[in-house]
């Protein structure tokens, strides 16, 4: 038994080094991706970011993805850098000092098994969505375990002969080497410059953090908010005005004024956070164009909510509705049940007569409008049409989608659909 741990124990111990510099890979790979909220889904590697693939940054939403205010991300790290530290050394020191620091190994690899176990349990019962690179860790942590039960089962760790240790030693250098070289490659081809035009995404927001932490030495804050570039996303999807919208859609401003739509569904955390800065875009440009909340389902619990405000079209409250869905948001995977969207409507002095039947009716239309913007490329919310041209997601901001505004009333930008003759 010894003797065939003797001769299984490098190749095990070389296994687990490969797989913690890998790991250490992925986690700085899952923490970029997690800073940047995912911006080219799950994998950072989609030219077209569709937030209802992108269960990552569902995952990263929740409590769970954080253990004492620090990242997974980051303790995974650190797990792997320990795990990867601890085999390299068992390679170079005094056999008592190596039987320790696999023990430790063990034990932390053990504790990891059973933090990952947790995470996926959080991910399928209680965020409903599965993060790829997520589950690609709990797998190498899966395999470390088992390559750490194989060695005890097979009579524990055997520290190295003198005469095995150059080679072995080596083999872990190259081992090194490599990883370096995938670890640079993902920081340069993935995460620093990822798949997207250097203007837009990620690398886009990297040149303005860049330029903007500097210039204003030289230039004042005023003129940079003016110099900033506003454009509309040069790839995105485009829609005819009124193809989403229609007789009994409510409209806030000036209808002489360019179409500017959004599309949210009720449910999603990061619409809420972009309605308060559209509601100040509706008050500051009200005189220029014409506005519109179109619902965009990324969730089927949402259906119910979105009927609520079809329901509510034609009543004068359907913008409040929209405020007061969005203050007391549940959460996709607890979506408004009947009682509570029949209480927000008698607060708001709305019928409520039969308002199940005509929920369960409505629903139905939703989620068929929900398909028909999906094949029509609107794959995530928040999302922002002006003259039917999608907005860059980062020039969302108030003075973009007034510049914005501006050249489409302008003729600068023809609108979709409109004589080019």
């Amino acid at each position: 038994m010894v003797a065939a741990s003797a001769l299984a124990l490098p190749m095990i111990n070389r296994l687990i080094l490969w797989l913690s510099l890998l790991g250490m890979v992925l986690a700085v790979h899952l923490w970029i991706q997690k800073a940047r909220d995912f911006d080219q889904g799950c994998l950072g590697l989609s030219k077209h970011v569709a937030v209802i693939d992108q269960d990552c940054q569902e995952v990263g939403a929740i409590p769970a993805s954080h253990l004492l205010g620090v990242s997974n991300a980051a303790w995974g790290y650190a797990f792997y850098f320990a795990l990867a530290l601890t085999s390299f050394a068992k390679l170079v020191t005094r056999a008592g000092w190596a039987r320790r620091l696999h023990l430790a190994g063990e034990i932390g690899v053990a504790g990891a098994l059973l933090y990952s176990g947790y995470l996926v349990y959080e991910m399928g019962f209680v965020a409903h969505a599965w993060c790829v690179l997520c589950l690609t860790s709990a797998t190498m942590v899966f395999l470390l375990a088992v390559l750490h039960g194989v060695a005890r089962v097979r009579g524990g760790f055997q520290p190295l002969e003198e005469t095995a240790r150059v080679g072995e030693f080596r083999a872990a250098v190259g081992a090194v080497f490599a990883a370096a070289g995938v670890f640079v490659g993902v920081l340069l081809f993935v995460d620093r410059l990822g798949t997207r035009p250097l203007d837009q995404g990620s690398t886009g927001r990297e040149l303005l953090r860049i330029v903007g932490g500097s210039l204003p030495y030289f230039i004042d804050e005023g003129e940079l908010a003016e110099m900033r570039a506003c454009h509309f996303e040069r790839e995105g999807p485009t829609i005819v005005p009124g193809e989403f919208t229609g007789p009994s859609t409510p409209y806030f401003g000036n209808m002489a004024g360019p179409e500017v739509v959004v599309f949210y569904d009720p449910n999603c955390p990061h619409c809420r956070e972009y309605h308060a800065v559209f509601q100040r875009v509706m008050e500051k440009f009200r005189d220029r164009a014409h506005f519109a909340i179109v619902p965009r389902l990324l969730w089927k619990e949402s259906a119910r909510q979105a009927a609520a405000l079809k329901l509510a079209e034609p009543s004068g409250k359907y913008f409040e509705l929209w405020r007061v869905m969005f203050e007391r948001q549940p959460g996709p995977e607890r979506a408004m049940t009947v009682p509570q969207i029949e209480g927000i409507f008698a607060e708001l002095g709305l019928d409520t007569k039969d308002l199940a039947l005509r929920l369960a009716a409505a629903e139905p239309v939703e989620i068929a409008s929900a398909e028909k913007a999906r094949a029509a490329g609107i794959d995530g919310a928040p999302m922002v049409f002006i003259g039917g041209r999608k907005v860059w997601g980062w020039n969302r901001s108030e003075a973009c989608i007034g510049t914005l505004i501006g050249r489409v009333a302008d003729g600068q930008v023809k609108p979709v659909g409109a004589d080019t003759k």
